[in-house]
């Protein structure tokens, strides 16, 4: 067993974690070659030891063909081979487009593409039923070998606890991975499979042109990896054939179905096999694993559910419920052979360990994101009135994140109190790691909101979290290997599929080979090594960090998502370091006196303020417009979030009275309590010392300040239970005048703590008068919206008090 301390900052952090593989899984049965040892079998590796860029004459002109292949056309890029300024200067070795692309295709790659034709004994078709795919297995060695991965893949079971609570986040730390295991030889390796499949239209105002692919994906890798189309986690093994039976309009659907079934069939046919019989394969630092291929997910949409467990329409493809028990609350046991479609041949037939129960996952997307705006946004529609749920979303925005607290005061509590816990729950579903605790929350969230309740909680505990099965991202693939390549082809339907799977087949090869090329042009490894980090942001490339380790001058010939940048490396901290703060070097004003300041920004009691005092040795100030904000996440707290911005922008003719964000901000009283406040932030700012002073800031303005303006709590969530949040309201005082002000003060940046967004109370009917540029400054109590995003929610259900 291992035991790691975890630090301060986080609810499952602050506390030992404990956990522990599978005693019987990950063994290694030698040593073999990755993908990119085996890029060294290809027929021309000999001429690559003199040039590594063959058959291109050098690395410049690799990067001009790749440049070409991505942007240009066929036709553009004849063109530009054909100008006069080619005349006057060297011409690339390749001179026309076809020997480009002859070049382009002479580049290694290992799963070839097939075109198999089927054949329905007794049904004619409206033309030839051509199945365009790769064999399935070749494409899971190649994902699994791959070096890109090494530090992004898991290869046991392991169950991992904290506060004695088990954590479940990926397959591999789920019950069903653990029981697999346990009826597996000793020393065998799972490699979970996740297929993905969608039907869609490529052209929609002429020809009617439509694919169904079907993509793969292993669940060894790290959920965040595979959630990112461009990291290449993904691909694509087949295009199923797409075509009308000459039969009666009763049987198309089954014909189609049975169909469809007897392509993944034969795609998916090694697979099956490795299920049962295993295979050895290597991994990416070269060792050789004993690999068994279990069916664990296959992510679709409801219809090609219900094609895939070979059920009828009416009912569900995981239980017996039909379409008469939905919505009834109860769970309803696994299916058996009952409302069958008639396809009498489903391809997971006969792989070992699946069942369409269980590998018909949960998915965010359909699940919860489509299903509220299909649904409980029509409710508040008919509730509220369209025109009043217009009136309070003055903007485009995600209406989920928002919507309870704006729809307060003209909904009844009672259905205020039923979307709460919808939202809630899609909001606890999103979770990236789960315990029981969570899982008992998200029971709780659907106590008036309770369809599909337990079938969704069981699935998180025997297969994981469900974002790591998200649709978003077969639905990112449906663009970048369908929509996206119809304007890179001929578009002539004859042969469009083939035409895509050629540029699929380039893409691919010009990819791995720009990296193969990169690490053996420079004498690197073509072993990945592992490295641990203390720390690590939310957007991950493999390829990007494997290169910055080790060839830092070459990250910029890596393409993809860029990391977010680190302001803990060189930015302001906070004084536990939990909190980082960036100001660009350049203030937006250079020199602002206190008077123009005021002025400015229309702050008539910031010179007077009862809380603020003015050293009039100082003269000038600077002040900036924003500035950046990056916290640790709430779930994993060595994982550093994207920065986010707080604004405190004068008065404009967009913004009349301001552009200030508010924030959660840490004060100390004179008894050295420190309590949390809500607070505008209003101005940035620090005194400026001109170069021929001697003054010295004092250790207190060394760091920017904000002046901000208050707010106090006036309700807790159990004082407004269908809303659950915070109330807050604007702190006024009197100034010297006798006239009510806004109480504000001056603070260190270093006191923020988190970033907050307020909902105003609208009550029973918006102002016509009140828009989003300024309804901030038009009311006085306001919603602490704890729906603002998942790291706001998880930090005020677990740490605010």
């Amino acid at each position: 067993m291992v035991t790691v301390t975890g630090t301060e900052g986080s609810h499952s952090s602050t506390s030992s974690a404990t956990g522990y593989h599978h005693p019987r899984s990950g063994y290694v049965f030698g040593v073999g070659k990755n993908l990119f040892d085996r890029l060294q079998e290809d027929q021309y590796d000999y001429r690559r030891k003199i040039n590594m860029y063959y058959p291109f004459h050098d690395e410049g002109e690799w990067e001009l063909a790749r440049f070409l292949v991505e942007n240009l056309t066929q036709t553009q890029i004849d063109k530009f081979l054909k100008l006069k300024w080619f005349h006057t200067r060297p011409r690339p070795s390749f001179t026309s487009k076809d020997q480009l692309f002859d070049w382009i295709d002479a580049l290694p790659s290992f799963v070839p593409w097939k075109v198999s034709t089927m054949e329905f004994t007794g049904y004619k078709t409206t033309y030839p039923l051509q199945l365009i795919w790769r064999d399935a297995l070749e494409v899971v060695k190649q994902l699994f070998g791959d070096p890109v991965f090494t530090n992004h893949i898991t290869f046991q079971p392991h169950v991992v606890n904290v506060w004695g609570q088990r954590e479940y986040g990926d397959y591999m730390s789920t019950n069903m991975a653990w029981k697999i295991q346990d009826h597996l030889p000793v020393g065998a390796t799972q490699v979970p499979i996740i297929l993905g499949s969608d039907k869609t239209p490529v052209t929609h105002t002429t020809g009617g042109l439509e694919m169904h692919p079907l993509f793969i994906m292993i669940g060894n890798l790290d959920s965040e990896v595979r959630s990112k189309a461009t990291l290449r986690a993904w691909r694509c093994i087949a295009y199923m054939p797409i075509t009308k039976f000459r039969v009666h309009p009763d049987y198309q659907s089954i014909l189609q179905a049975r169909l469809w079934h007897k392509c993944v069939d034969l795609v998916c046919a090694n697979l099956k096999i490795a299920a049962k019989n295993g295979c050895f394969m290597p991994d990416p630092s070269r060792y050789i694993c004993y690999v068994f291929t279990p069916l664990i997910a296959h992510i679709c949409d409801l219809p090609e559910a219900t094609m895939i467990a070979t059920v009828s329409k009416n009912a569900s493809p995981i239980t017996m419920a039909t379409q008469a028990n939905f919505g009834d609350g109860v769970l309803h046991p696994p299916p058996k052979a009952v409302h069958l479609s008639g396809v009498h041949m489903p391809y997971w037939r006969n792989w070992m360990f699946a069942c369409p129960s269980v590998f018909l996952t949960g998915e965010v997307l359909h699940t919860c994101i489509k299903f509220f705006a299909d649904h409980p946004l029509n409710w508040i529609k008919e509730t509220v009135g369209k025109p009043e749920l217009d009136a309070r979303f003055m903007e485009h925005r995600d209406i989920q994140c928002t919507i309870v607290a704006s729809i307060a005061g003209v909904a009844p509590p009672r259905f205020i109190r039923a979307i709460h816990a919808l939202v809630e729950f899609i909001y606890l579903s999103q979770n990236p790691v789960h315990s029981p605790d969570s899982l008992q929350s998200m029971a709780q969230a659907l106590s008036d909101f309770h369809v599909f309740k337990d079938a969704i909680l069981w699935r998180v505990e025997r297969l994981g979290t469900l974002m790591q099965f998200s649709a978003d991202m077969t639905e990112r693939l449906l663009i970048t290997h369908c929509k996206h390549l119809f304007g890179r082809t001929n578009r002539r339907s004859t042969d469009f599929t083939e035409q895509c799977i050629r540029i699929l087949n380039r893409q691919e090869s010009m990819e791995l080979f720009n990296l193969y090329a990169l690490f053996y042009s420079r004498g690197t490894s073509l072993v990945n090594t592992i490295c641990m980090e203390d720390e690590e942001v939310t957007t991950v490339n493999p390829a990007l960090s494997w290169v910055s380790r080790v060839l830092p001058d070459e990250a910029h010939s890596v393409h993809g998502p860029r990391p977010v940048q680190n302001h803990f490396l060189k930015g302001i901290l906070s004084g536990d370091a939990h909190t980082a703060f960036h100001l660009t070097s350049t203030p937006d004003y250079k020199a602002l006196t206190p008077i123009a300041i005021e002025t400015k920004y229309s702050l008539l009691s910031l010179l007077t303020g009862e809380h603020t005092r003015w050293d009039h040795k100082y003269r000038h100030f600077c002040a900036w417009n924003k500035f950046r904000l990056q916290l640790h996440s709430a779930f994993q707290p060595q994982v550093i979030m994207p920065s986010r911005v707080i604004q405190a922008y004068p008065p404009s003719d967009a913004f009349p009275l301001g552009n200030c964000d508010t924030v959660l901000i840490n004060v100390t009283d004179d008894g050295g309590q420190s309590t949390s406040r809500v607070a505008q932030v209003r101005l940035i700012f620090q005194p400026k010392i001109p170069r021929t002073s001697d003054l010295v800031l004092p250790m207190f303005l060394s760091s920017p300040l904000l002046y901000v303006q208050f707010f106090h709590f006036v309700a807790n969530p159990s004082d407004h239970p269908e809303l659950a949040m915070w109330t807050v309201e604007r702190t006024y005082t009197i100034d010297q005048h006798g006239k009510h002000c806004r109480c504000g003060g001056v603070i260190s940046l270093t006191d923020v703590t988190h970033a907050v967004e307020l909902i105003p109370e609208y009550g029973n009917k918006v102002d016509a008068k009140i828009s989003s540029a300024t309804c901030l400054e038009s009311y006085d109590q306001f919603f602490l919206n704890s729906f603002a995003d998942k790291e706001s929610y998880h930090t005020f259900s677990t740490e605010f008090a």
